[in-house]
């Protein structure tokens, strides 16, 4: 029963521009250490091959210290087999990191945009793949039929956009049922986990092992499978393994009633314990609620250090705690300025309500001759 371990877009050598100089350099050694931990569940696993479905790189450039290190983690498993198919960041050119020579003999490459196949008989696995070859792959390479031997699992190793009409390889549900194939492994699409099923293939995005923005929240891993084929029929166990170091998620923290900065700094902690995040979170903060206008908060001045986390962002999407039909209705230019930002206020861009909501708290506050204290 061959045991094989499913990831894609690791995106090494990322750049991480969201955080600071250090903390940046901090996450790319850290999505390097997720990959080593990758290599060392699939050698504690015992795993037979590691199916990486593209993006292994984040670009076509790749620093020497990553390709040492790489050459270094495929070499300490020489009984594993790793297969790699290029996807559209580390798609294979003249120069790619791909051509170069040094990858240890149990390193398998895609180079091609054909489909074409590495045959482990010793364990009875058949992997097909591609490469890309440019940033885009306008082809469909289950387009022609394949002749399968049914006695071997047969897998498909493919970037690939399911269900999308992009340029990265756009596969139809349909395409995958008709396939043929016993399991596709799929990268592009960094969510994923779920295994899926069209006819009788078995389909799955293993996502990306490590969240690099908050497009990707939540807790990361790969996918790990173990096949049997018994006169034709297989036999398929799947499980989902955390591999990230740190994650990335977002929450909404109502401040309605808060009437001081210390109070904030109080709400938020609260809302952030509560969740349980602590200094493996990159964490998005967006502040909800009604507040007095008379109360000028400071949401920049909160820090990562302050709540125990690894990086923070806060938004303000707060309103004024005000009488809107009041103000409507008031003949003074008080009235007349809110009546001159309610259709900011009511807009459906979150940008625009969140401009409105600070000019009437600041508009406000200077027509009614309070100071606007900063904390």
């Amino acid at each position: 029963m061959p045991k094989i371990i499913h990831t894609a877009d690791v995106h090494l050598d990322a750049p991480f521009s969201l955080l600071d100089v250090q903390k940046a350099q901090m996450r790319k050694n850290e999505l390097r250490e997720t990959f080593a931990s990758i290599v060392l569940l699939a050698k504690t696993e015992k795993a037979d091959i590691v199916l990486i479905a593209g993006d292994l790189f984040d670009s076509g450039f790749v620093t020497k210290e990553t390709m040492s290190l790489l050459v270094s983690l495929f070499s300490s498993v020489p009984e594993c087999r790793f297969v790699i198919a290029p996807g559209n960041h580390d798609y294979i050119w003249g120069r790619s990191p791909y051509r170069k020579e040094g990858f240890p003999k149990n390193v398998y490459i895609f180079d091609k945009e054909q489909l074409s196949c590495f045959s482990f008989p010793e364990i009875g696995v058949d992997v097909y793949g591609y490469a890309f070859t440019s940033e885009g792959y306008a082809g469909n390479p289950l387009a022609e039929k394949i002749m399968f031997d049914r006695s071997k699992i047969n897998i498909l190793l493919a970037h690939a956009d399911v269900g999308g009409r992009s340029k990265y390889c756009p596969l139809s549900v349909s395409d995958i049922s008709k396939s043929g194939f016993d399991y596709i492994a799929l990268g592009h699409i960094h969510q994923g986990g779920k295994i899926n099923t069209a006819g009788s293939t078995y389909y799955a995005y293993s996502g990306c092992p490590e969240g690099r923005s908050f497009d990707e929240c939540g807790t990361k891993g790969v996918i790990v499978a173990e096949f049997s084929k018994n006169a034709g029929r297989l036999n398929a166990l799947f499980t989902n393994k955390r591999m990230g170091k740190r994650r990335f998620e977002k929450m909404n923290v109502d401040i309605t009633g808060v009437a001081s900065q210390e109070a904030l700094v109080v709400r938020v902690k609260e809302a952030i314990e509560k969740e349980g995040y602590g200094l493996d979170v990159l964490l998005r903060v967006c502040l909800v609620g009604r507040i007095s206008p008379e109360i000028t908060l400071r949401p920049e001045k909160l820090t990562a250090y302050a709540f125990g986390v690894f990086y923070l962002e806060v938004e303000d999407a707060s309103v004024p705690l005000l009488d809107y039909e009041e103000l409507k209705n008031d003949i003074s230019i008080r009235g007349a300025f809110f009546r001159e930002l309610l259709p900011m206020l009511e807009s459906e861009n979150e940008e625009e309500r969140r401009t409105a909501a600070d000019a009437l708290r600041y508009g406000l506050a200077a027509l009614d001759g309070d100071d606007v204290v900063d904390f």
